[in-house]
């Protein structure tokens, strides 16, 4: 069985443009998280999966300096855009990671892929119901899910975002949701890059620590304690 890890990343971002390439003291977003994507374990190959589309073409010319492998396809079906990544790499199963989430733990995902390997499911995740916060949610899909969502669709509303179809419909899927453990309630914070706010706030957790840290086993720990100071500092202004 053949795991490919899939980095979905756009130029095309409405609320902070070009933000896959904006940079996060001295590493942009989307190398910080193709270097996170390079220590999840039990992954075959990574694949940064962009649009056709003209406004892409930076983040082609990104990917091939940092030899790994690019693919372009639909940039509104991430669906059929996933499934013909599938395809061409011969993956059986894939890792979402989205291109905006410079934090996101290797181990968490690590372990998701130790579980679906061990069950024959369509998805492992670990936001159904959501214990992570976003930029730590995780999920494992089948080649096969991504096949029955495109059977049973025929909109992009129910494609452009990959698992959206899955979660509003579970009962026509096999799904292992895997729970926060720790004792703090974390699903408040937010370690995504979406906007400028956000962008503040990663450099800002950025600067408090380095690569070397991701290979750590706190490291999860660290970033939730950072999030939570720059929640603290925001609340005290």
């Amino acid at each position: 069985m053949k795991v490919g890890a899939i980095i979905f990343s756009r130029m095309s971002s409405r609320r902070l443009p070009s933000k896959a390439l904006i940079e996060i003291n001295g590493r942009s977003l989307l190398g910080r998280v193709i270097d996170i994507t390079k220590l999840i374990e039990g992954v075959d190959e990574i694949v940064v999966a962009t649009s056709t589309k003209s406004e892409d073409e930076p983040i082609k010319k990104f990917v091939n300096n940092e030899e790994i492998t690019l693919f372009r396809g639909n940039l509104n079906d991430v669906c059929v855009r996933a499934l013909d990544v599938c395809n061409k790499y011969n993956f059986d199963k894939f890792v979402r990671i989205c291109g905006d989430r410079p934090f996101f733990c290797h181990k968490i995902i690590t372990h998701l892929i130790s579980v679906h390997n061990r069950n024959d499911v369509d998805v492992v995740t670990n936001m159904f119901p959501r214990t992570y916060p976003p930029g730590f949610t995780a999920e494992i899909v089948s080649k096969k899910a991504l096949e029955k969502i495109i059977s049973l669709t025929k909109n992009y509303d129910d494609r452009e975002h990959l698992t959206k179809y899955i979660y509003n419909n579970p009962s026509k899927f096999s799904i292992i949701n895997i729970k926060y453990e720790g004792s703090d309630k974390i699903d408040n914070l937010s370690l995504t890059v979406d906007n400028n706010e956000d962008l503040i706030r990663s450099k800002w957790i950025a600067s408090k620590i380095d690569f070397d840290n991701k290979k750590h086993d706190n490291y999860l720990d660290k970033i939730i304690e950072l999030a939570k100071e720059w929640n603290n500092k925001k609340t005290q202004i």
